[in-house]
């Protein structure tokens, strides 16, 4: 090896002649470029993806988060780096994704559910849409855009509490009739009525997609772990009851001994 330093190395020939041959083993400084120019481009595209997932996580969109994020952390491998990258991984975004999917699925059967009068049944639909909204909401990073899900529960709730009202008034109506009381029989009876008509009311009200139900989410998902009902703005001027078909009854004057 030559005492220069240089680049030149002395390897004794094949034949064992004692002749040397002398190469030139310079590196080729575009192949060093090329590996910089390609960290680069990695770096760049991994954070333009970046910056595509967070607008779809902002968007609500956490299918095509899941997928943008996932190139983007294939691009920063690429770079060696992961510091351009932040916010949920594409596992977390999945998750949210498949969240999003099970929500929508309870929604379509709460509304189902409202349209056939099962209104305890759509409750815990509209229950069910309300906590896995917020799950995948926290899970992505997102915006709470549970709000609609807890109202549509709020009302079949007033919905499935009239109805039930309703079967009592109806149960009692009967048991006066069959004991020939039919003063107090019509007056349930028409209470039953009331309190039906109410519990519609309140049931289509709450169906996913009636515009009365809707929330305007303007809440910022908590930190994951924290009680969803107590982070979710909800706007209830729509929930007030109206038992006033209730409180004109005197049922001091019934005789509940027939029934």
């Amino acid at each position: 090896m030559p005492e220069d330093n240089s680049n030149e190395f002395v390897v004794d020939s094949a034949d064992g002649t004692g002749v040397d041959d002398v190469y030139d083993a310079t590196l080729d400084p575009t192949a060093s470029d090329g590996d910089s120019a390609a960290t680069e481009a990695a770096a760049e595209s991994a954070t333009e993806l970046q910056s595509q997932a967070d607008q779809a996580v902002a968007d609500g969109d956490y299918t095509s988060a899941a997928d943008l994020r996932g190139q983007a952390e294939g691009q920063a491998a690429q770079a060696g780096s992961t510091d351009m990258l932040d916010g949920s991984t594409s596992s977390e975004l999945q998750t949210a994704a498949d969240d999003q999917q099970t929500a929508a699925a309870d929604e379509q059967q709460e509304s189902t559910d409202a349209a056939s009068g099962n209104y305890a049944a759509a409750e815990t639909d509209a229950q069910n849409a309300e906590s896995t909204t917020y799950d995948a909401d926290t899970t992505a990073g997102g915006s709470d855009t549970s709000g609609t899900a807890y109202d549509e529960a709020q009302n079949e709730s007033w919905a499935n509490w009239d109805q039930e009202t309703a079967d009592q008034d109806a149960t009692t109506a009967d048991s006066y009739a069959a004991a020939g009381d039919t003063d107090d029989a019509a007056m349930y009876a028409t209470d039953a009525s009331n309190e039906q008509a109410t519990a519609d009311n309140y049931g289509v009200e709450g169906q996913d997609g009636n515009e009365l139900a809707e929330t305007d989410p303007s809440s910022e998902v908590a930190e994951a772990g924290s009680d969803a009902a107590e982070d979710t703005a909800v706007d209830t001027t729509d929930a007030a009851v109206d038992d006033t078909a209730d409180t004109s009854v005197d049922d001091s004057a019934a005789d509940d001994s027939a029934a």
